[in-house]
Protein backbone atom coordinates (compact mmCIF):
# COMPACT_ATOMS: atom_id res chain seq x y z
CA UNK A 1 0.00 0.00 0.00
CA UNK A 2 1.51 3.13 -1.12
CA UNK A 3 1.00 6.69 0.79
CA UNK A 4 0.09 9.67 -0.97
CA UNK A 5 0.87 11.94 1.87
CA UNK A 6 3.72 13.92 -0.58
CA UNK A 7 0.55 14.81 -2.85
CA UNK A 8 -1.73 16.37 -0.21
CA UNK A 9 -2.10 19.83 0.36
CA UNK A 10 -4.34 19.43 3.70
CA UNK A 11 -5.39 22.43 5.59
CA UNK A 12 -7.73 22.66 8.38
CA UNK A 13 -11.04 23.86 6.70
CA UNK A 14 -13.89 24.49 10.08
CA UNK A 15 -17.27 23.75 8.51
CA UNK A 16 -19.79 25.92 8.54
CA UNK A 17 -23.03 25.66 8.08
CA UNK A 18 -24.99 27.89 6.27
CA UNK A 19 -28.14 26.03 5.08
CA UNK A 20 -30.76 28.24 6.18
CA UNK A 21 -34.46 29.53 4.53
CA UNK A 22 -33.35 33.22 5.72
CA UNK A 23 -30.37 33.39 3.53
CA UNK A 24 -31.76 31.08 0.79
CA UNK A 25 -30.97 33.77 -2.26
CA UNK A 26 -27.58 34.45 -1.28
CA UNK A 27 -25.85 30.86 -0.27
CA UNK A 28 -23.98 29.62 -3.32
CA UNK A 29 -21.93 26.34 -3.13
CA UNK A 30 -19.46 24.56 -5.42
CA UNK A 31 -20.37 21.31 -6.32
CA UNK A 32 -18.20 19.08 -8.71
CA UNK A 33 -20.35 20.20 -11.62
CA UNK A 34 -19.15 23.57 -10.57
CA UNK A 35 -20.71 26.89 -8.83
CA UNK A 36 -24.27 26.71 -7.84
CA UNK A 37 -26.63 29.12 -6.01
CA UNK A 38 -29.53 27.56 -3.72
CA UNK A 39 -32.61 28.98 -5.51
CA UNK A 40 -35.53 26.32 -4.26
CA UNK A 41 -36.30 24.75 -1.05
CA UNK A 42 -38.80 22.99 0.85
CA UNK A 43 -38.10 21.54 4.05
CA UNK A 44 -41.64 21.52 4.96
CA UNK A 45 -41.79 22.51 8.39
CA UNK A 46 -45.17 24.10 8.52
CA UNK A 47 -48.49 22.91 8.85
CA UNK A 48 -49.77 22.51 5.63
CA UNK A 49 -48.55 22.57 1.76
CA UNK A 50 -47.16 26.00 0.60
CA UNK A 51 -49.06 26.62 -2.50
CA UNK A 52 -47.24 29.37 -3.55
CA UNK A 53 -44.78 27.16 -4.30
CA UNK A 54 -46.40 23.64 -5.05
CA UNK A 55 -49.50 22.42 -6.79
CA UNK A 56 -51.41 19.19 -6.90
CA UNK A 57 -50.59 16.32 -9.49
CA UNK A 58 -54.51 15.38 -10.15
CA UNK A 59 -54.99 12.57 -12.85
CA UNK A 60 -55.81 9.26 -12.94
CA UNK A 61 -52.77 6.60 -13.73
CA UNK A 62 -52.37 2.89 -14.16
CA UNK A 63 -54.89 2.19 -11.15
CA UNK A 64 -55.04 5.07 -8.83
CA UNK A 65 -56.63 8.79 -9.45
CA UNK A 66 -54.31 11.28 -7.39
CA UNK A 67 -55.87 13.76 -5.13
CA UNK A 68 -55.22 17.04 -3.08
CA UNK A 69 -57.06 15.38 -0.01
CA UNK A 70 -53.80 12.87 -0.05
CA UNK A 71 -51.63 15.38 0.43
CA UNK A 72 -50.87 16.44 4.74
CA UNK A 73 -47.35 18.72 5.75
CA UNK A 74 -46.74 17.20 9.83
CA UNK A 75 -43.46 16.99 11.87
CA UNK A 76 -41.44 18.60 9.68
CA UNK A 77 -42.36 15.96 6.76
CA UNK A 78 -44.55 15.99 3.49
CA UNK A 79 -46.84 12.79 3.19
CA UNK A 80 -48.34 11.53 0.09
CA UNK A 81 -51.04 8.93 1.35
CA UNK A 82 -51.76 6.29 -0.37
CA UNK A 83 -55.11 4.50 -0.18
CA UNK A 84 -57.58 1.53 -0.78
CA UNK A 85 -60.74 3.86 -1.86
CA UNK A 86 -63.41 3.74 -4.42
CA UNK A 87 -62.22 7.55 -6.20
CA UNK A 88 -64.33 8.37 -9.76
CA UNK A 89 -62.88 5.17 -11.99
CA UNK A 90 -60.26 3.59 -9.59
CA UNK A 91 -59.81 1.81 -6.97
CA UNK A 92 -57.19 3.57 -5.34
CA UNK A 93 -56.10 7.08 -4.59
CA UNK A 94 -52.38 8.27 -4.93
CA UNK A 95 -50.72 11.78 -4.52
CA UNK A 96 -48.20 14.39 -5.89
CA UNK A 97 -47.21 17.51 -5.95
CA UNK A 98 -45.83 19.67 -8.91
CA UNK A 99 -43.45 23.17 -8.66
CA UNK A 100 -45.07 26.19 -9.78
CA UNK A 101 -42.13 27.56 -11.46
CA UNK A 102 -39.73 25.11 -13.95
CA UNK A 103 -35.80 25.28 -13.63
CA UNK A 104 -32.79 23.82 -15.66
CA UNK A 105 -29.10 23.08 -14.79
CA UNK A 106 -27.94 22.62 -11.74
CA UNK A 107 -28.17 20.06 -8.74
CA UNK A 108 -31.32 18.68 -7.55
CA UNK A 109 -31.77 16.37 -4.27
CA UNK A 110 -34.29 14.90 -2.53
CA UNK A 111 -34.64 12.57 0.87
CA UNK A 112 -37.11 10.18 1.07
CA UNK A 113 -38.67 6.83 1.81
CA UNK A 114 -41.51 4.66 -0.15
CA UNK A 115 -44.68 3.45 0.98
CA UNK A 116 -45.19 0.06 2.50
CA UNK A 117 -46.80 -2.30 0.25
CA UNK A 118 -46.05 -3.52 -3.25
CA UNK A 119 -47.60 -2.10 -6.17
CA UNK A 120 -47.12 1.45 -5.43
CA UNK A 121 -44.89 3.68 -7.73
CA UNK A 122 -42.74 6.55 -6.24
CA UNK A 123 -40.98 8.92 -7.89
CA UNK A 124 -38.64 12.33 -7.96
CA UNK A 125 -38.26 13.43 -11.23
CA UNK A 126 -38.45 16.88 -13.48
CA UNK A 127 -40.48 17.45 -16.63
CA UNK A 128 -42.50 20.46 -17.52
CA UNK A 129 -45.75 20.58 -16.26
CA UNK A 130 -46.75 24.26 -17.04
CA UNK A 131 -49.27 24.81 -20.52
CA UNK A 132 -48.04 26.20 -22.66
CA UNK A 133 -44.28 25.61 -22.23
CA UNK A 134 -42.16 23.74 -24.41
CA UNK A 135 -41.41 19.90 -23.00
CA UNK A 136 -37.51 19.28 -23.63
CA UNK A 137 -36.90 16.75 -21.35
CA UNK A 138 -37.55 14.38 -18.51
CA UNK A 139 -35.19 13.53 -15.71
CA UNK A 140 -35.72 10.29 -13.55
CA UNK A 141 -33.65 10.62 -10.56
CA UNK A 142 -35.77 8.00 -9.00
CA UNK A 143 -38.44 5.91 -9.94
CA UNK A 144 -39.29 2.82 -7.17
CA UNK A 145 -41.69 0.19 -7.64
CA UNK A 146 -42.51 -0.49 -3.88
CA UNK A 147 -42.56 -4.48 -4.04
CA UNK A 148 -38.68 -3.74 -5.35
CA UNK A 149 -37.09 -3.35 -1.87
CA UNK A 150 -33.19 -2.37 -2.87
CA UNK A 151 -33.70 -1.55 -6.41
CA UNK A 152 -34.95 1.84 -8.17
CA UNK A 153 -34.51 3.38 -12.06
CA UNK A 154 -33.13 6.40 -13.01
CA UNK A 155 -34.05 7.84 -17.27
CA UNK A 156 -33.44 10.78 -18.61
CA UNK A 157 -36.30 11.43 -21.78
CA UNK A 158 -36.06 13.97 -24.82
CA UNK A 159 -38.66 14.97 -26.72
CA UNK A 160 -37.61 16.80 -29.29
CA UNK A 161 -37.87 16.43 -32.18
CA UNK A 162 -38.57 12.78 -31.52
CA UNK A 163 -39.16 11.18 -27.84
CA UNK A 164 -35.47 9.39 -27.07
CA UNK A 165 -34.29 7.86 -23.87
CA UNK A 166 -31.04 7.33 -22.49
CA UNK A 167 -29.44 6.52 -19.20
CA UNK A 168 -32.51 4.39 -17.91
CA UNK A 169 -31.77 1.45 -16.03
CA UNK A 170 -32.04 -0.33 -12.77
CA UNK A 171 -30.11 0.53 -9.78
CA UNK A 172 -29.74 -2.07 -7.23
CA UNK A 173 -28.91 -0.16 -3.54
CA UNK A 174 -27.01 -2.95 -2.31
CA UNK A 175 -24.20 -2.25 -4.66
CA UNK A 176 -23.71 0.75 -2.56
CA UNK A 177 -24.15 -1.13 0.85
CA UNK A 178 -27.78 -2.56 1.87
CA UNK A 179 -30.19 -0.27 1.61
CA UNK A 180 -33.85 -0.70 2.22
CA UNK A 181 -35.82 1.67 0.44
CA UNK A 182 -39.04 0.97 2.88
CA UNK A 183 -37.63 1.18 6.30
CA UNK A 184 -35.40 4.16 5.96
CA UNK A 185 -34.94 7.34 4.49
CA UNK A 186 -32.43 7.70 1.21
CA UNK A 187 -30.99 10.67 -1.04
CA UNK A 188 -31.17 10.46 -4.19
CA UNK A 189 -29.71 13.29 -6.39
CA UNK A 190 -28.93 14.73 -10.03
CA UNK A 191 -26.31 17.68 -11.51
CA UNK A 192 -27.50 18.47 -14.23
CA UNK A 193 -25.71 20.44 -16.75
CA UNK A 194 -25.38 21.25 -20.58
CA UNK A 195 -22.41 18.83 -20.60
CA UNK A 196 -23.67 15.50 -18.64
CA UNK A 197 -26.08 14.42 -16.05
CA UNK A 198 -25.22 12.53 -13.25
CA UNK A 199 -27.32 10.25 -11.13
CA UNK A 200 -26.39 9.95 -7.27
CA UNK A 201 -27.30 7.50 -4.27
CA UNK A 202 -26.52 8.34 -0.89
CA UNK A 203 -24.05 10.59 -2.53
CA UNK A 204 -22.22 8.01 -4.78
CA UNK A 205 -22.14 8.12 -8.19
CA UNK A 206 -24.33 5.64 -9.85
CA UNK A 207 -24.89 6.76 -13.95
CA UNK A 208 -23.39 9.46 -16.07
CA UNK A 209 -25.20 10.56 -19.43
CA UNK A 210 -23.55 12.83 -22.13
CA UNK A 211 -25.68 15.67 -22.27
CA UNK A 212 -23.88 17.58 -25.40
CA UNK A 213 -26.73 15.96 -28.12
CA UNK A 214 -29.51 17.38 -26.43
CA UNK A 215 -31.62 20.91 -26.07
CA UNK A 216 -32.63 21.53 -22.70
CA UNK A 217 -35.45 23.76 -21.39
CA UNK A 218 -37.05 24.30 -17.90
CA UNK A 219 -38.77 21.56 -16.29
CA UNK A 220 -40.23 21.56 -12.72
CA UNK A 221 -40.02 18.98 -9.84
CA UNK A 222 -42.00 16.30 -8.78
CA UNK A 223 -42.85 14.29 -5.93
CA UNK A 224 -45.15 11.51 -6.52
CA UNK A 225 -46.61 8.18 -5.67
CA UNK A 226 -49.02 6.39 -7.72
CA UNK A 227 -50.68 2.59 -7.80
CA UNK A 228 -48.88 1.35 -10.61
CA UNK A 229 -48.03 -2.59 -10.10
CA UNK A 230 -47.68 -3.27 -13.80
CA UNK A 231 -44.79 -1.25 -13.58
CA UNK A 232 -42.98 -3.42 -11.17
CA UNK A 233 -43.61 -6.32 -12.82
CA UNK A 234 -46.91 -7.61 -10.89
CA UNK A 235 -50.58 -7.59 -11.21
CA UNK A 236 -52.22 -6.15 -8.44
CA UNK A 237 -51.82 -3.86 -5.41
CA UNK A 238 -51.02 -5.51 -1.60
CA UNK A 239 -53.52 -3.80 0.80
CA UNK A 240 -52.89 -5.48 3.53
CA UNK A 241 -50.33 -2.52 4.18
CA UNK A 242 -52.47 -0.07 3.29
CA UNK A 243 -53.02 2.56 4.51
CA UNK A 244 -49.27 3.72 3.63
CA UNK A 245 -47.44 7.10 2.62
CA UNK A 246 -44.38 7.80 0.63
CA UNK A 247 -42.88 10.35 3.02
CA UNK A 248 -40.36 13.31 1.76
CA UNK A 249 -37.86 15.26 4.54
CA UNK A 250 -36.75 17.90 1.73
CA UNK A 251 -36.14 19.11 -1.68
CA UNK A 252 -33.69 21.38 -3.20
CA UNK A 253 -32.51 22.70 -6.24
CA UNK A 254 -29.22 24.53 -6.67
CA UNK A 255 -28.91 26.73 -10.05
CA UNK A 256 -25.79 25.87 -12.00
CA UNK A 257 -24.31 30.01 -12.64
CA UNK A 258 -22.60 30.62 -15.53
CA UNK A 259 -22.99 27.47 -17.54
CA UNK A 260 -21.02 26.67 -20.48
CA UNK A 261 -23.42 25.64 -23.49
CA UNK A 262 -21.85 23.36 -26.27
CA UNK A 263 -22.05 24.22 -29.64
CA UNK A 264 -25.37 22.32 -31.06
CA UNK A 265 -24.74 19.18 -31.72
CA UNK A 266 -26.83 17.46 -34.28
CA UNK A 267 -27.80 14.03 -33.34
CA UNK A 268 -28.16 10.90 -36.11
CA UNK A 269 -31.97 9.95 -35.96
CA UNK A 270 -31.79 9.44 -39.81
CA UNK A 271 -30.23 6.12 -40.28
CA UNK A 272 -28.35 3.50 -38.30
CA UNK A 273 -24.71 2.89 -36.82
CA UNK A 274 -23.93 -0.18 -37.94
CA UNK A 275 -20.56 -0.11 -35.47
CA UNK A 276 -23.15 -1.21 -33.07
CA UNK A 277 -24.70 -4.46 -32.13
CA UNK A 278 -27.83 -4.46 -34.29
CA UNK A 279 -31.31 -7.24 -34.49
CA UNK A 280 -33.00 -6.71 -38.23
CA UNK A 281 -36.39 -8.51 -37.67
CA UNK A 282 -37.81 -8.77 -41.41
CA UNK A 283 -41.43 -9.65 -42.48
CA UNK A 284 -40.29 -13.14 -43.65
CA UNK A 285 -39.30 -14.34 -40.23
CA UNK A 286 -42.16 -16.58 -39.16
CA UNK A 287 -40.76 -16.72 -35.69
CA UNK A 288 -40.16 -12.98 -34.60
CA UNK A 289 -43.11 -11.23 -36.83
CA UNK A 290 -46.23 -12.24 -36.56
CA UNK A 291 -49.62 -11.12 -38.65
CA UNK A 292 -53.45 -11.79 -37.07
CA UNK A 293 -54.16 -12.88 -40.85
CA UNK A 294 -52.36 -13.57 -43.78
CA UNK A 295 -50.99 -10.38 -45.16
CA UNK A 296 -50.34 -10.16 -49.35
CA UNK A 297 -46.53 -10.34 -49.66
CA UNK A 298 -45.25 -8.24 -52.92
CA UNK A 299 -41.65 -7.46 -54.40
CA UNK A 300 -43.53 -4.92 -56.69
CA UNK A 301 -41.94 -1.66 -55.57
CA UNK A 302 -38.50 -1.08 -54.62
CA UNK A 303 -36.56 -0.55 -51.46
CA UNK A 304 -37.64 -3.25 -49.35
CA UNK A 305 -35.23 -5.64 -46.96
CA UNK A 306 -34.50 -9.26 -47.51
CA UNK A 307 -37.11 -10.65 -50.71
CA UNK A 308 -39.97 -9.09 -50.42
CA UNK A 309 -41.97 -7.07 -48.12
CA UNK A 310 -46.36 -7.41 -46.81
CA UNK A 311 -49.03 -5.26 -47.08
CA UNK A 312 -52.88 -5.01 -46.50
CA UNK A 313 -55.56 -2.79 -47.52
CA UNK A 314 -57.49 -1.61 -44.40
CA UNK A 315 -59.02 0.88 -41.91
CA UNK A 316 -59.17 -1.77 -38.92
CA UNK A 317 -57.06 -1.64 -35.45
CA UNK A 318 -57.30 -5.75 -35.35
CA UNK A 319 -55.36 -6.20 -39.05
CA UNK A 320 -51.89 -5.83 -37.59
CA UNK A 321 -47.91 -6.91 -38.22
CA UNK A 322 -45.88 -7.29 -34.71
CA UNK A 323 -41.85 -7.44 -34.80
CA UNK A 324 -40.43 -9.73 -31.68
CA UNK A 325 -36.90 -9.64 -31.14
CA UNK A 326 -34.97 -11.82 -28.88
CA UNK A 327 -32.97 -8.71 -26.86
CA UNK A 328 -29.64 -10.27 -25.76
CA UNK A 329 -29.37 -7.83 -22.75
CA UNK A 330 -31.37 -4.91 -20.98
CA UNK A 331 -30.15 -1.75 -22.44
CA UNK A 332 -30.89 1.35 -24.27
CA UNK A 333 -31.98 0.33 -28.38
CA UNK A 334 -32.69 2.68 -31.01
CA UNK A 335 -35.77 1.64 -33.34
CA UNK A 336 -36.01 1.92 -36.74
CA UNK A 337 -39.04 0.70 -39.51
CA UNK A 338 -38.18 0.55 -42.95
CA UNK A 339 -40.82 0.34 -45.61
CA UNK A 340 -41.65 0.98 -49.58
CA UNK A 341 -43.24 3.99 -50.38
CA UNK A 342 -46.45 4.81 -52.86
CA UNK A 343 -48.78 7.02 -53.00
CA UNK A 344 -51.37 4.65 -52.19
CA UNK A 345 -50.31 3.98 -48.71
CA UNK A 346 -50.94 5.00 -45.36
CA UNK A 347 -50.33 8.49 -43.76
CA UNK A 348 -51.30 7.65 -40.23
CA UNK A 349 -49.90 4.33 -39.98
CA UNK A 350 -50.49 3.75 -35.65
CA UNK A 351 -47.20 2.23 -34.41
CA UNK A 352 -47.24 0.78 -30.77
CA UNK A 353 -43.95 0.22 -29.18
CA UNK A 354 -43.67 -2.28 -25.89
CA UNK A 355 -40.31 -1.55 -23.89
CA UNK A 356 -39.45 -1.70 -20.62
CA UNK A 357 -41.49 1.44 -19.47
CA UNK A 358 -44.70 0.84 -20.93
CA UNK A 359 -45.72 1.18 -23.99
CA UNK A 360 -45.37 4.19 -26.45
CA UNK A 361 -47.29 5.25 -29.86
CA UNK A 362 -46.51 6.81 -32.97
CA UNK A 363 -47.66 7.22 -36.50
CA UNK A 364 -45.30 6.62 -40.10
CA UNK A 365 -45.88 8.44 -43.22
CA UNK A 366 -45.45 5.49 -45.80
CA UNK A 367 -46.10 7.34 -48.86
CA UNK A 368 -42.51 8.72 -48.44
CA UNK A 369 -39.10 8.19 -47.14
CA UNK A 370 -39.39 4.64 -48.57
CA UNK A 371 -36.30 2.46 -49.24
CA UNK A 372 -34.55 3.62 -45.92
CA UNK A 373 -34.36 2.66 -41.75
CA UNK A 374 -36.63 5.45 -40.81
CA UNK A 375 -36.11 6.69 -36.61
CA UNK A 376 -38.54 5.56 -33.99
CA UNK A 377 -37.54 6.61 -31.15
CA UNK A 378 -35.19 5.43 -28.92
CA UNK A 379 -36.45 3.22 -25.95
CA UNK A 380 -35.43 0.64 -22.98
CA UNK A 381 -36.10 -2.49 -23.71
CA UNK A 382 -35.83 -5.46 -21.45
CA UNK A 383 -33.95 -8.66 -21.93
CA UNK A 384 -35.91 -11.72 -23.66
CA UNK A 385 -38.73 -11.23 -25.56
CA UNK A 386 -41.23 -9.41 -24.29
CA UNK A 387 -40.52 -6.12 -26.12
CA UNK A 388 -42.35 -5.46 -30.13
CA UNK A 389 -42.93 -3.39 -32.37
CA UNK A 390 -46.74 -3.59 -33.82
CA UNK A 391 -48.27 -1.26 -37.13
CA UNK A 392 -52.03 -1.96 -37.73
CA UNK A 393 -54.25 -1.05 -40.46
CA UNK A 394 -56.41 1.86 -38.56
CA UNK A 395 -55.12 4.56 -40.92
CA UNK A 396 -56.37 3.56 -43.72
CA UNK A 397 -54.84 3.32 -47.11
CA UNK A 398 -52.27 0.04 -47.73
CA UNK A 399 -50.04 -0.55 -45.02
CA UNK A 400 -46.84 -2.12 -45.53
CA UNK A 401 -45.19 -4.32 -43.22
CA UNK A 402 -41.19 -4.80 -44.16
CA UNK A 403 -38.57 -4.71 -41.45
CA UNK A 404 -37.50 -3.23 -38.58
CA UNK A 405 -34.10 -3.35 -36.92
CA UNK A 406 -33.00 -3.03 -32.96
CA UNK A 407 -29.80 -0.94 -32.42
CA UNK A 408 -28.20 -1.30 -29.19
CA UNK A 409 -26.61 1.97 -27.90
CA UNK A 410 -26.37 1.23 -24.48
CA UNK A 411 -24.39 4.07 -22.54
CA UNK A 412 -26.41 4.08 -19.05
CA UNK A 413 -23.83 3.68 -17.19
CA UNK A 414 -20.48 3.93 -19.76
CA UNK A 415 -19.15 6.31 -17.52
CA UNK A 416 -19.16 4.56 -14.24
CA UNK A 417 -17.84 1.34 -15.96
CA UNK A 418 -15.17 2.79 -17.65
CA UNK A 419 -13.63 4.65 -14.44
CA UNK A 420 -14.12 1.45 -12.27
CA UNK A 421 -11.89 -0.66 -15.11
CA UNK A 422 -9.10 1.95 -14.22
CA UNK A 423 -9.63 2.51 -10.02
CA UNK A 424 -12.06 -0.11 -8.03
CA UNK A 425 -12.38 -0.39 -4.28
CA UNK A 426 -12.39 3.96 -3.94
CA UNK A 427 -13.72 4.06 -0.45
CA UNK A 428 -13.34 6.74 2.97
CA UNK A 429 -14.21 6.16 6.47
CA UNK A 430 -13.46 7.93 10.00
CA UNK A 431 -11.96 6.34 12.89
CA UNK A 432 -13.07 7.16 15.64
CA UNK A 433 -9.92 5.99 18.11
CA UNK A 434 -7.45 7.77 16.02
CA UNK A 435 -9.91 10.98 14.78
CA UNK A 436 -8.70 10.23 11.75
CA UNK A 437 -10.48 9.89 8.24
CA UNK A 438 -8.84 7.57 5.46
CA UNK A 439 -9.41 7.64 1.86
CA UNK A 440 -8.16 4.14 -0.29
CA UNK A 441 -8.17 2.96 -3.83
CA UNK A 442 -6.68 0.64 -6.19
CA UNK A 443 -5.22 2.13 -9.61
CA UNK A 444 -4.99 0.26 -12.40
CA UNK A 445 -2.96 1.85 -14.84
CA UNK A 446 -1.38 5.06 -14.96
CA UNK A 447 -3.87 7.99 -14.36
CA UNK A 448 -4.36 11.43 -13.49
CA UNK A 449 -6.01 11.43 -10.36
CA UNK A 450 -7.78 14.27 -8.39
CA UNK A 451 -9.46 14.20 -4.99
CA UNK A 452 -11.43 16.76 -3.43
CA UNK A 453 -13.59 16.89 -0.16
CA UNK A 454 -17.10 18.29 0.13
CA UNK A 455 -19.52 18.72 3.01
CA UNK A 456 -22.96 17.37 3.38
CA UNK A 457 -24.02 20.74 1.24
CA UNK A 458 -21.48 20.33 -1.43
CA UNK A 459 -19.23 23.66 0.09
CA UNK A 460 -15.23 22.21 -1.18
CA UNK A 461 -13.59 22.16 2.15
CA UNK A 462 -10.63 20.92 0.74
CA UNK A 463 -7.83 20.21 -2.53
CA UNK A 464 -6.72 16.90 -1.01
CA UNK A 465 -4.98 15.83 -4.83
CA UNK A 466 -4.78 18.25 -8.05
CA UNK A 467 -4.35 16.34 -11.39
CA UNK A 468 -1.43 13.99 -9.35
CA UNK A 469 -0.11 11.45 -11.88
CA UNK A 470 -0.56 8.25 -10.06
CA UNK A 471 1.09 4.43 -10.76
CA UNK A 472 -0.59 1.63 -10.69
CA UNK A 473 -0.61 0.36 -7.34
CA UNK A 474 -3.06 0.31 -4.14
CA UNK A 475 -3.38 4.03 -2.10
CA UNK A 476 -4.09 5.19 1.17
CA UNK A 477 -4.66 8.48 2.32
CA UNK A 478 -5.11 10.11 5.76
CA UNK A 479 -6.24 13.31 6.46
CA UNK A 480 -4.48 14.45 9.75
CA UNK A 481 -7.75 16.69 10.87
CA UNK A 482 -9.17 16.69 14.84
CA UNK A 483 -11.88 19.40 14.05
CA UNK A 484 -14.44 17.62 11.75
CA UNK A 485 -17.87 18.33 12.97
CA UNK A 486 -20.37 15.51 13.22
CA UNK A 487 -22.24 14.99 9.85
CA UNK A 488 -21.99 13.45 6.49
CA UNK A 489 -18.98 14.42 3.79
CA UNK A 490 -18.16 13.11 0.39
CA UNK A 491 -14.72 12.30 -1.54
CA UNK A 492 -15.03 13.02 -4.62
CA UNK A 493 -12.17 11.36 -6.82
CA UNK A 494 -11.47 12.48 -10.71
CA UNK A 495 -9.93 10.66 -13.23
CA UNK A 496 -7.93 12.11 -16.63
CA UNK A 497 -9.90 15.48 -16.06
CA UNK A 498 -13.11 13.29 -17.51
CA UNK A 499 -14.36 10.15 -15.22
CA UNK A 500 -15.37 10.85 -11.38
CA UNK A 501 -16.36 8.53 -8.74
CA UNK A 502 -18.00 9.79 -5.30
CA UNK A 503 -17.88 8.28 -1.54
CA UNK A 504 -19.04 9.45 1.60
CA UNK A 505 -18.37 8.90 5.12
CA UNK A 506 -20.08 9.82 8.38
CA UNK A 507 -18.55 10.77 11.47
Amino acid sequence: MKPIRQLLRVNCVKIFLLFSLNVINAQTITRPIGECKLVFEDNFDSTALNTNLWKYRTDTRFLSTQIPANVTVANGFLYLNVKKEKYGTSDFTGAGIITKKGYKWGYYESRFKIPAGAGWHTSFWMMNANAGVQTYQEIDVCENDANKKTSYSTNYHNYIPTHTNIGGSAVTTSNYSLYNLVDSFHVWACDFSPQKLDFYFEGKLVRSVNMTSYTHGDANIWLTTIAAPTLGGISSVDTTKLPSAAVYDYVRFYELRNPVVPDTVKRDTVSPDNRNPQIIVDNSDAVHCTFNKAWILSSGVAGFYGTNYAYISSTSSTDYAKWTPDIPADGNYRIFMRWTENANRTKTGPVEIAHLEGLSKTTVNQTTDGGKWNFLGSYQLAKGNTNYVKITGAGGGYTVADAVLFECVDSASTGVRDVKAVIENFSAGFNPDSKRTSVNFTLHTPAFVSLHLYNSLGLLMDTIVTEGLLTPDTYTCELDKKNFNRGVYFVSLVVNKSQRMVTKFII
